[in-house]
């Protein structure tokens, strides 16, 4: 009887090497030293952006003054390709109140950034509409400061066209560089055409 048993476990476990063999025979192996795609892509650094209203804006501006500078930024900054940090948990990326700097910094921490791209929405007494644009790393250093602003025209409509093209002419001079990375592309593998 046990000769039996035996001879039946032998069996069993020399069918399941079989299988195991002839199943590996299927899998494609790469050579010890052949790069995978991923390690021939460089990493993609994201930037948390987020816009900030300040007091003054709040007191003497509409609210669709600011949504209109917030979707300005984020409409400019998809169109340049900028890689963004989403935070996943709530959408947060802007306050129509004060908001402590620590805060935003959580959340970009939360949404995996590897920088901050800070916007404050500012009403000056001499000015139509104020922003100041300011990008730190995730310890807190400040990389670089712009603002822009207008004070001229006769209506918050013209200050908000002359701010913002001038806004966009400061952050041209920053994406794609430290701070402010564009998405990282996979490289072409098709065929090169004739």
């Amino acid at each position: 009887m046990r000769i039996r048993m035996l001879r039946a476990t032998f069996a069993i476990a020399g069918l399941a090497f079989l299988s195991v063999l002839l199943l590996g025979q299927d899998q494609p192996q790469l050579p010890v030293n052949a790069p995978t795609a991923a390690a021939t892509l460089p990493l993609q650094q994201h930037v948390f952006v987020f816009v900030q209203r300040t007091d003054r804006h709040a007191k003497y501006s509409k609210p669709e003054m600011f949504h209109d500078v917030l979707n300005d930024i984020l409409s400019y900054l998809a169109a340049k390709k900028v890689a963004i940090a989403v935070d996943e948990f709530g959408g947060r990326n802007h306050a129509e109140g004060a908001m402590p700097l620590d805060t935003v910094f959580g959340i970009a921490r939360e949404a995996n950034a590897n920088s901050v791209l800070y916007f404050i929405v500012d009403r000056p007494a001499t000015k139509w509409l104020k922003v100041t644009a300011q990008c730190f790393d995730m310890n807190g250093k400040q990389i670089w400061q712009e603002e822009a602003s207008s004070g001229g025209g006769f209506s918050g409509a013209h200050g908000f066209d002359v701010t913002t093209e001038k806004l966009h002419g400061e952050l041209d001079k920053h994406i794609g560089q430290e701070g402010i990375p564009v998405l990282v592309s996979a490289p072409d593998s098709s065929p090169a055409r004739q």
